[in-house]
């Protein structure tokens, strides 16, 4: 009997234990709007690291599935048609002086709303040209299944 109490009682308490519910921060929590902020931040810098080098695998990991990229001079493109494009302007390009400021950012659940004021240079491989990118830029972040964070959006506009 006293073999059977003892096999019966880490039984129950094992099936209790993983029966509870794990603790959920609440999304609507200043604690989670911190911790969201904070993974945003570093997302921000990965991507824009992973541009600065040229790595599109990098670039791209950082892109959720519906990613689209818009901006005002008429560039549309999804994600497959930026895997396609991005290597191109990597081949005729060097980009120097980038600059990102994030100027505000919100956090509302399984998104999160991001406003930059965005530098950079194309420069031709030939040196004959130079493209400055002076944006404003509304970056919109969509969480994954998985808890992670990819860029879901990405809306500029020259600045004048």
């Amino acid at each position: 009997m006293k073999k059977y109490v003892l096999t019966i009682i880490p039984i129950f308490l094992l099936s209790a234990t993983s029966c509870q519910q794990t603790k959920q921060t609440d999304p609507t929590s200043e604690e989670y709007k911190s911790e969201v902020k904070q993974r945003i931040a570093q997302l921000d810098k990965i991507f824009y690291e992973a541009w600065r080098n040229e790595d599109l695998d990098s670039v791209l990991s950082c892109l959720d599935e519906g990613f689209l990229n818009m901006f005002s001079f008429g560039m549309t493109s999804t994600k497959e048609q930026c895997r396609e494009g991005f290597p191109d302007v990597f081949d005729a390009y060097y980009i120097e002086d980038l600059e990102f400021t994030s100027v505000e950012l919100i956090v509302a659940q399984n998104y999160v709303f991001e406003t930059q004021l965005f530098k950079q240079k194309w420069i031709t491989n030939d040196k004959q040209d130079t493209i400055p990118f002076d944006m404003r830029i509304f970056l919109i972040f969509k969480r994954q299944e998985d808890g992670n964070w990819k860029l879901f959006r990405n809306i500029g506009q020259q600045q004048l």
